[in-house]
């Protein structure tokens, strides 16, 4: 059963082989507001499931970690243990370049050439708990080689123009974004910025903490506003603007804000650092302290005029 997903301007196609078809209702629900079966998928994320004689994770296990959640592998282990299981080349070709990664007993495999992946799952209770997180970092991969990202912000809408609130767990990305009113939601948690021809952009994400893309229908895919504002956010008991300097916005983004990034390629990783460096030269960044009683707006647009 294969589910094409739409996100920002790539379209992705998951491949639930055998018995991993059981978690197809389980990545509808994921990706429910993204899924477009009428488009040519430009790369495939296979998931499949090992059966119980197989362990998916051996090379965790030999390290004598009580427990391990998340962390990536060696690749010529993985490549080792692969050959060991008489992996089938059909299902995913293993090289020096692939990159895999582990989560909560799943494996994922990337390989960077063509952008392809593999899920492994163990048959057994719980088997599906890790894919929603492998295949959020198998887009995050995905993405790091087209130059973009899932920032850790709210991504608002107003006028046209596309804002990130960045902030750590807490900060109030999700207050911020329900409060703004005459603004839309594109994700108030993980949503994609990315370049493109010199321009900066943000897309509406699945990965958000509220149900629904608030202000739009069903249909998002190519749907995404140029980048008109960084502001790192920090909650005060008034609203108010200071700057930053192009130096610790990048560090704080890359070292802090940038999904899954340690996880990416040497040319991905290069990719974000360029994306970065170049857009916290050309797009307003602010620290933004706001109150909850005012409105974030007013503030916003008098720095705007005063940009001008």
């Amino acid at each position: 059963m294969k589910l094409t997903v739409g996100l920002a301007d790539a379209v992705i196609g998951i491949d639930l082989l055998g018995q991993a078809e059981r978690a197809v209702p389980l990545c509808r629900e994921i990706f429910k507001d993204f899924l477009y079966p009428e488009l040519d998928a430009e790369t495939e994320l296979k998931v499949i499931i090992l059966n119980n004689q197989i362990k998916t994770h051996p090379i965790v296990q030999q390290r004598g970690r009580k427990r391990v959640i998340e962390e990536q592998l060696l690749t010529k282990d993985v490549m080792v243990w692969l050959d060991k299981i008489h992996w089938n080349s059909n299902d995913f070709k293993i090289s020096e370049s692939m990159i895999a990664s582990y989560c909560l007993g799943g494996l994922l495999l990337f390989d960077p050439e063509t952008s392809n992946g593999c899920v492994i799952l163990q048959d057994g209770p719980g088997c599906f708990r890790p894919i929603y997180r492998l295949c959020w970092m198998y887009l995050a991969q995905v993405f790091g080689e087209r130059t973009a990202c899932f920032i850790h912000s709210a991504a608002l809408v107003r006028e046209g123009k596309g804002y990130l609130f960045i902030g750590e767990s807490g900060a109030g990305k999700s207050t911020l974004a329900g409060l703004c009113d005459g603004s839309i939601v594109f994700s108030d948690d993980r949503p994609v910025l990315c370049e493109r021809n010199g321009s900066y952009y943000v897309y509406p994400s699945p990965y958000r903490q509220t149900s629904l893309l608030k202000g739009q229908g069903r249909n998002v895919i190519g749907l995404c506003a140029m980048a008109a504002g960084f502001y790192f956010i920090f909650k005060d008991n008034q609203t108010y603007l200071t700057n930053i300097s192009t130096i610790e916005a990048i560090s704080d983004i890359i070292s802090r804000h940038i999904l899954f990034f340690k996880y990416l390629s040497m040319r991905a990783r290069s990719n974000l650092f360029d994306l970065l460096f170049e857009a916290c030269h050309k797009i307003p960044m602010y620290k933004l302290y706001f109150c909850l009683d005012q409105n974030i707006w007013e503030t916003i647009e008098s720095s705007n005029l005063r940009s001008q």
